[in-house]
């Protein structure tokens, strides 16, 4: 399984066919996938996103720069490239995606329960809660159902979770850190992120304070 940071992945995906431009100079020349204006014909003279391996125009390498000194990073979904008719055929990609939209709100909903009560959801299977020692993650589960889990659920579970602590993004709490400036902010140390696979809807939980419990990891089975 591998995981992808959407719409991070595809814009880098994109940029791959737009690069082939600037070596073999075949068809229209590429625009900016931050704004949408026009690149420079010769690619060392725009400039290298920050956040991305894409070639931007100098206005957005220039607003970047500024952007990140000020803690105020444009999100990757207000990009122009999300308007690219070639991006919505990429979105056909069946590998579980990260995202700030969470599509099961659903399941957090239940009108019989009170605001002050308010219990985990039914659906959920199990929880990981992580830790960085400052080399390593450490990890304990939590089971949340009566019953075992069933082995394809377990196996579903278990092949996400390693997929997510390959990407480099997971690779320390540093790394997480820098992801959180593109997740949704919850308050000034927490931040969500939201995927699906096969059986099961995602949730994770981001909180960027040292010596803490850093990462939680919900499954809720569909």
């Amino acid at each position: 399984m591998k995981i992808e940071l959407y719409p991070k992945n595809i814009l880098e995906a994109l940029w791959k066919k737009d690069k082939k431009w600037f070596s073999d100079g075949n068809g229209q020349r590429p625009v900016c996938l931050r704004c949408g204006n026009p690149l420079n014909d010769r690619l060392m003279v725009n400039s290298l996103s920050r956040h991305a391996k894409i070639y931007i125009c100098q206005q957005c390498g220039s607003d970047e720069a500024m952007r990140d000194y000020g803690k105020a990073v444009m999100p990757f979904e207000n990009w122009y490239g999300i308007s690219d008719k070639r991006f919505q055929e990429l979105q056909k990609s069946k590998n579980p995606m990260l995202t700030t939209r969470c599509a099961f709100l659903e399941i957090f909903q239940n009108p019989d329960d009170d605001k002050n009560t308010r219990k985990r959801p039914d659906s959920e299977i199990s929880y990981s809660r992580s830790d960085y020692d400052g080399y390593r993650w450490w990890t304990t589960w939590f089971h949340c159902q009566q019953e075992p889990t069933p082995e394809n659920l377990s196996k579903e579970i278990d092949r996400f979770q390693n997929a997510l602590f390959c990407m480099p993004e997971f690779k320390t709490l540093g790394t997480m850190q820098n992801l959180c400036t593109f997740a949704e902010p919850v308050g000034d140390s927490e931040f969500n992120l939201y995927s699906e696979t096969l059986h099961l809807y995602i949730w994770i939980r981001m909180l960027t304070q040292p010596r803490n419990y850093n990462l939680y990891i919900h499954y809720y089975k569909k």
